[in-house]
C-alpha cells in the first residue's frame, strides 16, 4: 500500500469508514454454521459448507445456500455482528462445530484451510483451540499472511494454560472481549499477547429462527474487530496485516 493511502487510512475514524461506503469484501465465519434465512442475514451469505468428522478424519462439503446451516446458535451470532457493522461483508459460513458448540481442531484446521482455497480476505476465528493443533494452525496463519488473507481470532474465554489458538500466533489479529458503548471503540492491550480488545459485553445479535438474543464473551468481541477490518479493506484493499494493526492501535481508546 503507497504511504499517501496510508496516511488516509490512519486520518479516518473508524465510525467515518462506515459512512464512506466500501467495496465488497469476502469475510470466511468458521463457527457453529450461518442461520442465512435470518432477515439480518439474508442476501449476505455467499457459499456454505460444513465440516464433518469420518472415520476419524475431517471432511468437508458445500451446503444449500439460503438455508439455516447453524448446528447451535453461535455463529449466527457472530455473522450477525459483522454484517451490522460492515454493510459490505459478504459472509462465507464454514461450519466447524456441531452441536452443543463441539468440535475437533482438526475440523477447524480443515475449515481454515478452506477459507484460504477460497482466498477469503478476512477469516473470524471465533473458537480456540487446544496447543495439540497449534502447529498445524500456525501454518495456516503464516499461509493467509503471505497471501494477505488476515485471520481475526478470539482469545479463550477460560484460559487453561493458554489463551487459545490461534489467537496466540502474532501472524494474526487477536481479540480479548470488554464492555464499551460501541462497537467502533476498541483498545490496544500494550504488551499483551492478545493486543486487542472490543465490546463484547452484552451484545444483542440475531438467532436461528429469525429473532434475536444477548451474549457475552470474547466470541462476540472478535467479529466486531472483523466489522471494522471489513470496512478498513472495502476503503483500502491493499492493506496489509501491520498496517491494519497499525491502524487498530492509533484508534484505540
Amino acid at each position: 500500500m503507497s504511504p499517501s493511502a496510508l496516511r488516509d487510512a490512519l486520518a479516518l475514524s473508524l465510525s467515518e469508514l462506515k459512512e464512506r461506503g466500501a467495496t465488497p469484501v469476502e469475510v470466511a465465519v468458521l463457527d457453529s454454521g450461518v442461520d442465512a434465512t435470518h432477515p439480518d442475514l439474508q442476501g449476505r451469505v455467499a457459499a456454505a459448507y460444513q465440516v464433518g468428522i469420518e472415520g476419524g478424519k475431517p471432511t468437508i462439503s458445500e451446503v444449500a445456500n439460503n438455508t439455516n446451516n447453524d448446528a447451535f446458535g453461535h455463529g449466527t451470532a457472530v455473522a450477525s455482528i459483522i454484517a451490522q457493522i460492515a454493510p459490505n461483508a459478504s459472509i462465507v459460513d464454514i461450519r466447524v462445530l456441531g452441536g452443543g458448540a463441539v468440535g475437533a481442531g482438526a475440523a477447524m484446521v480443515l475449515g481454515l484451510e478452506e477459507a484460504l482455497k477460497r482466498k477469503s480476505r478476512l477469516i473470524n476465528v471465533s473458537l480456540a483451540a487446544s496447543a495439540k493443533f497449534s502447529q498445524q494452525l500456525w501454518a495456516c496463519c503464516e499461509k493467509a499472511y503471505r497471501n494477505n488473507q488476515i485471520v481475526v481470532a478470539s482469545r479463550r474465554n477460560m484460559p487453561l494454560t493458554d489463551n487459545g489458538f490461534p489467537a496466540e500466533f502474532s501472524n494474526c489479529i487477536s481479540v480479548d472481549r470488554d464492555d464499551f458503548d460501541s462497537p467502533f471503540k476498541i483498545k490496544y492491550r500494550e504488551g499483551q499477547v492478545i493486543e486487542f480488545a472490543a465490546h463484547g459485553d452484552e451484545v444483542v445479535t440475531a438467532a436461528p429462527g429469525g429473532g434475536y438474543t444477548t451474549q457475552t464473551g470474547t466470541s462476540f468481541a472478535t467479529p466486531a474487530i472483523t466489522g471494522l477490518c471489513a470496512l478498513l479493506l472495502g476503503n483500502f484493499p491493499q492493506l496489509r496485516l501491520f498496517e491494519i494493526k497499525s491502524i487498530l492501535k492509533a484508534n484505540s481508546l
